[in-house]
């Protein structure tokens, strides 16, 4: 069994987390942690490099997956220090993955084909923030048309739309080219965050949606990492239990 631990927007107070992510890890099963992004506050170097150090330390992981977010103005700019900081050969000697516009294939004994996973930071655009493309216009779906029809599990920063989207006023404001590329794609799990105030688990056209934000509205890093217990059944990825 396969125990994947999602966070989100932890905004550069992932070491004032409430919950301790060493305490969720399961020693029976393989744990993977997943970050949907926002893992700084706006990007800055000190910012960008005490959270990349911060997830290499991180222990007990077979695996430690993370993409950028709107907040995340380094991993779009891409500047020097970035390019060493998460230089391939290094990150993958303490187990992470940073995925952008691209898919990791994780092989594991328990399943009998590799699981596909899938990372984009793209969201539509809001301001100035990072990785912020016009709303349903031609490359944002572009962007979206790049997600293999085969993969197992999705992470993207936003919400696709009417998906654990809400803002405090009650608006929507997730992709609207997003969720017509989840009906295509289908993929058993999608995690994102982005919208704080939306942070939760519901289940849409057999894909089990993630809002796996850690930080409140009020930037408080309280809420809890949601966790997905999976398994293989017959080559087919079965979720066998969720905590919120």
């Amino acid at each position: 069994m396969v125990r994947i631990i999602c966070i989100s927007d932890t905004h550069s107070l992932h070491e004032g987390m409430l919950y301790n992510l060493d305490k969720l890890i399961d020693p029976s099963k393989k744990n993977i942690l997943i970050h949907a992004g926002d893992c700084t506050n706006v990007g800055r170097e000190f910012e960008t490099k005490d959270f990349v150090k911060w997830f290499e330390r991180l222990e007990g992981f077979d695996l430690k997956l993370f993409i950028a977010g709107n907040h995340d103005f380094s991993f779009e700019k891409e500047p020097d220090y970035l390019y060493e900081l998460i230089n391939e050969e290094k990150l993958l000697k303490s187990n992470v993955v940073y995925l952008e516009d691209e898919e990791y294939l994780l092989s594991l004994p328990e399943f009998e084909r590799p699981i596909k996973i899938y990372g984009s930071p793209w969201q539509p655009e809001f301001h100035n923030w990072a990785f912020n493309l016009p709303r349903n216009g031609n490359i944002l779906n572009e962007k979206w048309n790049k997600i293999p029809t085969d993969t197992d599990i999705l992470v993207t920063h936003g919400p696709s739309y009417g998906i654990l989207d809400k803002t405090p006023f009650n608006d929507h404001v997730g992709c609207e080219l997003l969720r017509q590329r989840l009906l295509e794609v289908k993929p058993p799990i999608h995690i994102f965050g982005h919208i704080h105030n939306s942070r939760g688990v519901m289940s849409y056209n057999n894909t089990v949606c993630v809002n796996a934000s850690i930080c409140t509205e009020q930037y408080r890093p309280i809420n809890k990492p949601i966790i997905l217990d999976i398994s293989s059944v017959y080559g087919d990825m079965v979720i066998d239990k969720i905590e919120e």
